[in-house]
């Protein structure tokens, strides 16, 4: 398992992402290119954020990620779900580049969720991801366009919460601690590795195999980060 700046982003992870706006309306996409899809996999799945709203919807997920502290989160989240949603929840410990062997394939979705920025060899994940989908399942992903403007982010993210009265001593905090993080995160040159525009994600999704974009933008984060959904 790999100890990491992402085991600081731990402790307010969950708090800060949680109440993003633009992080709700990237999982609302999320949930939207799922609908339907019943085995999905969340591949560098943190704290389980998005597998949970997923496998409360009915999916059968499989998430792994490789940081102790987001890992045990995640499993710490699975636990504390209704048993019911427990048999259709499992975590695992694994690197995006090499599923574990413990992931099924055949998945009718595979989630890469701000997961592609901190490798170096992205077409190797996409390669994972193509290989345990069945025919007709997507890849959806989902990250940076380039290094991210964290000031831009974080201002739209708190004028909208004074605007919903949700600006409060808690949040606030949070928000400062989560900032300094993220602040050393998008500054080292060695921790954000990779961006993609989403036609050049598209482009490159195709000739590794895949047939046809879904959806394909550079909306999410108020502009900083892409998403594109496309069919194996």
């Amino acid at each position: 398992m790999v100890d990491n700046i992402w085991t600081e982003f731990a402790r307010s992870y969950d708090v800060i992402c949680s109440q993003l706006n633009c992080y709700r309306r990237m999982v609302a996409k999320i949930l939207r290119d799922t609908e339907g899809r019943k085995y999905v996999i969340d591949a560098g799945c943190g704290t389980g954020l998005v597998s949970q709203p997923l496998v409360e919807r009915g999916h059968t997920v499989v998430g792994f990620d490789n940081n102790p502290a987001m890992l045990g989160l995640a499993l710490a989240r699975q636990a504390a779900a209704p048993e019911e949603v427990r048999r259709r929840w499992k975590v695992l410990e694994g690197d995006v580049r090499t599923f574990p062997a413990g992931v099924p394939g055949e998945a009718d979705a595979v989630v890469l969720n701000n997961v592609l920025f901190y490798v170096r060899e992205p077409e190797a994940v996409l390669r994972q991801a193509l290989e345990h989908l069945k025919p007709g399942g997507v890849v959806i992903t989902a990250g940076p366009r380039q290094r991210p403007d964290l000031r831009k982010v974080m201002e739209n993210s708190i004028a909208e919460w004074k605007a919903e009265g949700r600006w409060d001593a808690a949040l606030q905090a949070a928000t400062a601690y989560h900032a300094d993080v993220t602040r050393r995160l998008v500054t080292d040159p060695n921790e954000m590795v990779t961006f993609f525009q989403p036609d050049a994600l598209v482009d490159t999704l195709r000739r590794l195999g895949f047939s046809r974009p879904l959806a394909a933008d550079g909306n999410d984060y108020y502009g900083e980060n892409y998403y594109v959904c496309m069919a194996r």
